[in-house]
């Protein structure tokens, strides 16, 4: 047996949104060490083109498919280019997410709508566009990646919350839905991890030791600790999985 026959996504096609940069980028690595060919989608061509060309230099196949995923004709653009291009669409990791930290007294009617339209409207669209081709096909695997703050009220960040809790009840009603028709959906919910959304406040030595007394491993997520999860999920290891919530938080809802 070859090395590559021992990957566990060999001949499979993913498409990861919000996969410029952050756990979209490193879900789309991770996919692609696993034997899957990608195609990766946000709004900047050029962190997709650097993504693609790391893709490439692995040995797997991946293509850039800049797109609004808050528009569902969009979505369904991307979907119909990646089926044009590799012929299906076996696993879908949608991680497009934004939070915007203010008193609920603050936000305008403007906030609001950008954050239900960014984190759980694109949810929507982009799960409906590929459950059309994973439903034609009769299998396919949708990881949505929502976040712990889905999981109780927090301060200072109600349309965030709000909205991954909704992201994750949305992936539960797929899974019954679709699950007579072969497809699979899960969520994973995590904590603080260090990315460009985080990095700068994380950065501030004050602010992370203040971070980390709630979180009982003392410490926040780095985006490779993803790569396992999201590999197994996809993969048919993870087969009698779905409607599934994986919390990778520290421990901190814990508290």
């Amino acid at each position: 047996m070859s090395a590559t026959d021992k990957l566990p996504l060999k001949q499979r096609i993913a498409l990861v949104t919000g996969a410029g940069k952050g756990l979209g980028r490193a879900s789309a690595l991770a996919l692609a060490r696993a034997g899957a060919d990608v195609a990766l989608v946000s709004r900047t061509r050029q962190e997709l083109d650097a993504v693609a060309a790391e893709i490439r230099a692995s040995g797997r196949l991946a293509i850039s498919l800049p797109g609004d995923m808050t528009r569902s004709e969009q979505a369904d653009a991307v979907v119909e280019a990646a089926v044009a291009e590799f012929g299906s669409i076996d696993v879908l990791v949608h991680c497009v997410g934004r939070s915007l930290r203010k008193q609920i007294l603050d936000y305008s009617d403007a906030d609001w709508r950008e954050m239900i339209a960014t984190n759980l409207d694109s949810a929507f669209f982009v799960c409906r566009a590929v459950g059309r081709q994973m439903r034609a096909q009769g299998r396919g695997v949708i990881v949505n990646v929502a976040s712990a703050a889905g999981l109780r009220g927090r301060p200072n960040n109600a349309p965030y919350s709000s909205s991954k809790a909704a992201v994750i009840n949305l992936s539960r009603a797929l899974a019954l839905e679709w699950a007579p028709y072969g497809i699979r959906v899960n969520i994973l919910a995590p904590g603080r991890f260090l990315t460009p959304l985080t990095s700068e406040e994380m950065s501030d030595p004050q602010k992370y030791a203040a971070y980390i007394e709630n979180v009982p491993l003392r410490r926040i997520g780095q985006p490779e600790e993803l790569d396992e999860i999201v590999t197994w999920l996809a993969s048919d290891a993870s087969g009698f999985v779905t409607g599934s919530l994986i919390v990778i938080d520290g421990g901190q809802t814990l508290q």
